[in-house]
C-alpha cells in the first residue's frame, strides 16, 4: 500500500513539473483535447456554440440563405460533429478508465472484497452476467453454489 502511494506521488510530481516545451506532440494533443472537452462541457462552450449559430443565421440573411451559405453551414456542422464525437469518446474512455482504477483500488484495500473482481471490465459479457447472477443470489440470501 505504501509503495502504491509513493508511486502515485512520484507520478504526480513528475506530471506537475512538465512544461509545454517538454511535452511530445502526442502529450500536447492530449492536453489540448482534455482542456477543450472540459471547456465544451461548460456554459461558455454552449454559449459559444449558440452564438456561432446566431452569427451563421445573420450571415445567411445577408446572403439571402443562398445554396452556397447552406453548403457552408452543412460543412461546418459536419466537421464540428465529426470532431466532437471523437472528443466525447476520448473523454468518456478516460473517465471510465479512472473510475475503474478507483474501484480497483477500493476492491484491493477492502478486507472482505472478492479480488477476482479487480479488472472485471476485462471479462466477457457472459462472464459478467454470471458474476451478476452469483451476486444476486448472495443478496437474496441464497447459496450461489446451488444452481
Amino acid at each position: 500500500m505504501v509503495q502504491h502511494q509513493e508511486a502515485i506521488s512520484k507520478l504526480k510530481a513528475t506530471n506537475a513539473s512538465l512544461h509545454i516545451d517538454d511535452m511530445s506532440i502526442a502529450e500536447q494533443i492530449e492536453d489540448l483535447t482534455h482542456r477543450f472537452a472540459k471547456w465544451a462541457g461548460r456554459t461558455s462552450g454552449f454559449v459559444t456554440a449558440f452564438m456561432s449559430l446566431i452569427i451563421w443565421f445573420i450571415i445567411g440573411g445577408l446572403y439571402h440563405f443562398s445554396s452556397d451559405w447552406e453548403s457552408a453551414v452543412q460543412i461546418y456542422i459536419g466537421i464540428i460533429t465529426f470532431l466532437m464525437i471523437f472528443l466525447m469518446q476520448r473523454a468518456q474512455n478516460k473517465e471510465l478508465s479512472a473510475v475503474h482504477l478507483k474501484l480497483n483500488e477500493l476492491i484491493a484495500v477492502t478486507k472482505d472484497a472478492d479480488n477476482h473482481l479487480i479488472n472485471a471490465e476485462e471479462l466477457t459479457e457472459k462472464e459478467i452476467k454470471e458474476v451478476h447472477e452469483i451476486h444476486s443470489k448472495i443478496v437474496l440470501g441464497e447459496d450461489p453454489a446451488e444452481s
